[in-house]
């Protein structure tokens, strides 16, 4: 026993050295850490159900308009992209009760981008990836390792990540066949 512990009798003693676990934090080249979460519905998501597929797994605060006014970047990646094979999966933790109220009718109403919410009560996941700043969005290849990561709104707007997202999608999508 520390001689600090035995001075405070109420610090908690220090976990053995075998049960404290260190996770590396989400960077570009390494494997994503793989996560189960509930979406609106109940459904359990787990990152590794989207292998093959090119992932904007995006963390936001639904306390702030902020995510609201940039659904449409959403949208349109979405829309342009989804059907190549671009999913969205949104990571929210704050929700306020009255867009979580109603099976979160409120929060599906003003995001309804077609993207995937998966609810982080917790912050479990949040913590996985040690995301500090909403947004934060993590693009994630079809062989689910992190290609870059992204803080903040404006570079959500930069025609320049819609570019690189899209060349990534389109580098995994098989090539139309023309007859």
């Amino acid at each position: 026993m520390s001689a600090a512990f035995a001075l405070c009798p109420f610090a908690a003693a220090p976990a053995p050295a075998a049960d404290i676990q260190i996770v590396e934090p989400a960077a570009v080249g390494s494997v994503a850490p793989d996560f189960t979460l509930a979406d609106t519905t109940g459904r359990k998501v787990r990152l590794a159900d989207y292998a093959g597929k090119v992932v904007l797994l995006t963390f936001w605060s639904c306390h702030t308009d902020t995510c609201f006014t940039t659904v449409k970047v959403f949208e349109d990646l979405l829309a342009r992209l989804g059907p190549l094979g671009l999913v969205a999966p949104t990571v929210c933790e704050e929700i306020p009760p009255a867009l979580a109220a109603e099976n979160y009718a409120g929060l599906l109403k003003r995001c309804s981008t077609g993207q995937t919410i998966l609810i982080d009560a917790e912050r479990e996941v949040r913590g996985l990836y040690r995301v500090r700043q909403l947004p934060t969005s993590v693009l994630i290849g079809p062989d689910l390792k992190v290609v870059e990561i992204v803080r903040g709104v404006p570079p959500l707007r930069d025609p320049a990540l819609h570019a690189r997202i899209e060349a990534l999608v389109r580098s995994v999508t098989p090539a139309a066949k023309t007859p």
